[in-house]
């Protein structure tokens, strides 16, 4: 029996802003559908995801298909936190696991034109970006390189999933990190990226690594493992994002804290506006780092939940989220040191009116007499 199912190419934008769905939904008419990605394992009724908006492509008229005429199907997603997910499936046969690293070399054929895959998704994206940029609530602008992800959702395997795991561990390892030479990868290595699997039937797997994971579904029922990606990709890119959001931010506000220590000493202007630019960035970044934490709550459906976290960590989700979080604290220390010198300013304005007004009564005096 050959290995059959589909690899998809995931790859997640930035579109420089928070989005207002219902705002969102309004601008974008039947474009936007209704859908939601719902568990199939056992759960408690009040488990549920995050609920981004599914778009209908077909009005782009992209004619495409794999470069040996295979079908490909895409698809996209919007999310609240500003976020474009893009996927290319392509369905795939092969004789062995190592067959599958072709498809990372396999280009697209557009209109019978031989493109990139790269091509196809920024084709979206600078189709999408415009359109709903009427519907940001927060902007934040900032260059950031999209986050990428491989998926080999297989349903029919050799032997089955419990058999390729224990018989083809090198092969396996050696395709989520696309390594040519799989047999030549040390067992040390085998094993740290394997370590991350996880399994709810004894037909089923799930392997994830950094930058591509193995599933293994005969059902082939696995749409909630694919929305999981999505959001640990989609986190990643929003944390690396607000990391080099802030470091940009605590420079600036280093720079004109210094002006502002050189300035006059009863200048208090430019450090009101400090104060201003400071609160918003402290109020924008709460917000959003909570959204950001809310497109990741399976509270309930553990099996979910667990190969979330085994994938955060190999993303390194909960550094990036340690990072962002002393960077607020240190920009809440500038707000604060901010506050104190317009305290120190205020009350020097106020010992000199004092010392004014006693000197001008003490003049006044002496010309009466």
């Amino acid at each position: 029996m050959p290995i059959a199912g589909e690899v998809i190419f995931l790859r997640v934008f930035d579109l420089g802003g928070t989005l207002n769905l219902p705002r969102t939904r309004e601008i974008l008419g039947p474009m936007a559908e209704i859908g939601a990605v719902q568990s199939l394992r056992a759960a408690p009724e009040y488990v549920s995801f995050a609920a981004p908006i599914p778009l209908n492509l077909a009005g782009m008229k992209l004619e495409i298909s794999s470069e040996d005429g295979g079908a490909v199907t895409l698809s996209a997603r919007l999310y609240e936190v500003g976020s474009l997910a893009v996927m290319l499936r392509y369905a795939v046969r092969a004789e062995q696991i190592n067959d599958l690293a072709r498809f990372q070399s396999l280009r697209i054929k557009l209109k019978g034109e031989t493109v990139r895959r790269s091509q196809i998704f920024s084709m979206v994206f600078e189709a999408i970006k415009p359109v709903v940029k009427a519907a940001f609530d927060d902007v934040v602008e900032l260059p950031i390189e999209a986050e990428s992800y491989t998926a080999y959702c297989l349903t029919e395997v050799p032997g089955g999933s419990e058999y390729v795991f224990a018989h083809e561990r090198s092969q396996i390892a050696g395709l989520l990190i696309s390594e040519p030479n799989p047999g030549r990868l040390a067992l040390t290595e085998v094993e740290d990226i394997l370590k991350n699997w996880h399994s709810y039937y004894r037909d089923d797997l799930v392997v994830a690594d950094w930058d591509a994971a193995l599933v293994i579904d005969p059902s082939g029922q696995y749409e909630d493992i694919l929305y999981l990606f999505e959001v640990a990709n989609l986190q990643l890119l929003a944390m690396r994002k607000y990391d080099l959001f802030l470091d940009r931010t605590l420079d600036r506000g280093y720079e004109d804290y210094e002006r502002l220590s050189k300035a006059l000493p009863l200048s208090t202007g430019s450090a009101r506006q400090m104060v201003r630019e400071l609160s918003a960035v402290r109020m924008d970044m709460a917000k959003i780092t909570d959204e950001i934490a809310n497109t990741a709550k399976f509270f309930g459906d553990w099996h979910i939940a667990r190969v979330y976290m085994g994938l955060a960590g190999k993303l390194h989700i909960g550094d990036y989220h340690r990072s962002v979080e002393e960077k607020l604290a240190t920009l809440n220390d500038l707000y604060q040191s901010v506050l104190s010198e317009i305290d120190r300013r205020q009350n020097l304005v106020l010992e000199v009116m004092i010392v004014v007004l006693i000197v001008f009564e003490v003049g006044m005096a002496l010309w009466r007499h």
